[in-house]
C-alpha cells in the first residue's frame, strides 16, 4: 500500500455485538483507507475499556506481557487474555473465512511467531536465574 498523507482516517465501529474471552460485547477500532475503505489495521475492544476512554477522554494502552498476556486498559478498566487463545482464535476456520486469509497470510503470521519465539529465548538466556 502506497500511502499518501490525508489518505488515512481513525475510525471505531460500534457494531461487533458479539462476545469475546476479553469482554462483552466488543467494539472495533483502527485506520482505514479514506479513498476505499479498506482496513489497515483494527483492534477488537471491551466496550467498558471503549467507554471508558470515550467518557474520560484518555488513551487505551495494549501491553503484551512478559507472562504472554495481552492487556487492554484504560483509566483503570482493564482486560486480558492469554496470547495462545488470541493466536488460536484467529486462526479457527471460522475466523480465517470470515478475514478472507490466504496461505501467505498464515506464513505471515508464523514468521512472526517465529520471530517472537526467538526474542523470548534470547531474553530467558539473558534472564538472572532463579534464587
Amino acid at each position: 500500500m502506497d500511502f499518501e498523507t490525508g489518505s488515512v482516517e481513525a475510525f471505531l465501529d460500534l457494531g461487533c455485538g458479539d462476545d469475546t474471552p476479553l469482554g462483552s460485547p466488543s467494539c472495533r477500532a483502527g485506520y482505514r483507507l479514506i479513498e476505499s475503505g479498506e482496513v489497515i489495521c483494527t483492534v477488537k475492544l471491551p466496550i467498558s475499556i471503549a467507554e471508558a476512554a470515550i467518557l474520560r477522554r484518555s488513551e487505551i494502552s495494549i501491553i503484551l506481557t512478559p507472562d504472554g498476556r495481552v492487556e487492554v486498559s484504560s483509566c483503570g478498566s482493564a482486560a486480558n487474555e492469554q496470547i495462545d487463545e488470541l493466536v488460536a482464535r484467529a486462526v479457527t476456520q471460522a475466523n480465517l473465512r470470515m478475514e478472507e486469509a490466504t496461505a501467505s497470510d498464515l506464513e505471515s503470521l508464523l514468521h512472526r511467531l517465529e520471530r517472537s519465539i526467538g526474542l523470548v529465548k534470547e531474553a530467558i538466556a539473558r534472564a538472572p536465574a532463579a534464587p
